[in-house]
């Protein structure tokens, strides 16, 4: 049971004790390591919903039909996050979004913009500041959304299919955070693609998402 808190709230089913479909689901999931994240550890109980879950991931963040700049992608998949209130995949994407964005302490600066809620003001890129807000419209207010939103992106620069990968991003990642708090998905030895070592750090903060 010790091994099976360390991941999640709920009984999780290690690798070496999986069968069945949830073996073939932890497969196709495993990373180079021939490891599999905390996040679908925690999923064990749904074995058949882990790859389909990891596809729709795939398609959204490492697509290249995805007109939108990866670090882009990753910092809207981040506020997310940070607006749910999710630790887990604020740590995670924050470290991916670093990653791409080339430019540590830059990326530093603009997660604590997105933690504190200042990067309206912090803030002179448009198209950044036009994927921000709605970003946070769709998380917080999306019965306010309307055509006027997505003519606001337009109006930056975004194209009809950047757009669409934006609401996907935004919406599979509300799903992540709930699940992930919901599940009470705990951290693993490293975060993001980088495999960084994880380190206690501010995660994110208490959003209404």
């Amino acid at each position: 049971m010790a091994e099976n808190m360390a991941v999640a709230w709920v009984d999780t089913i290690p690798q070496d004790q999986a069968s069945g479909d949830l073996a073939a689901a932890y497969d196709a999931v495993m990373d180079g390591d021939g490891e599999v994240e905390n996040l679908y550890l925690a999923m064990s109980q749904t074995p058949q919903a882990i790859k389909p879950a990891d596809d729709h991931y795939r398609a959204l963040l490492h697509n290249k039909d995805n007109p939108l700049e990866p670090w882009l992608a990753e910092l809207v998949s981040t506020y997310v996050a940070i607006l749910c209130g999710c630790g887990y995949a604020a740590r995670n994407h924050g470290a991916n979004f670093a990653m791409y964005l080339g430019n540590q302490v830059r990326a530093d600066e603009l997660l604590a913009a997105l933690r504190d809620d200042t990067w309206e003001t912090s803030l002179q890129d448009q198209v950044l500041i036009a994927a921000l807000r709605y970003t946070r419209k769709l998380s917080l207010e999306p019965s306010l959304i309307g055509e006027a939103d997505i003519e606001a992106l337009r109006s930056v620069g975004f194209c009809d299919k950047g757009i669409s990968y934006l609401v996907q991003l935004v919406a599979s990642f509300a799903y992540w955070s709930r699940m992930i708090n919901g599940l009470g998905i705990r951290l693993g030895k490293t975060v993001g693609i980088s495999k960084e070592p994880t380190k206690p750090t501010r995660a994110g903060s208490s959003g209404g998402c």
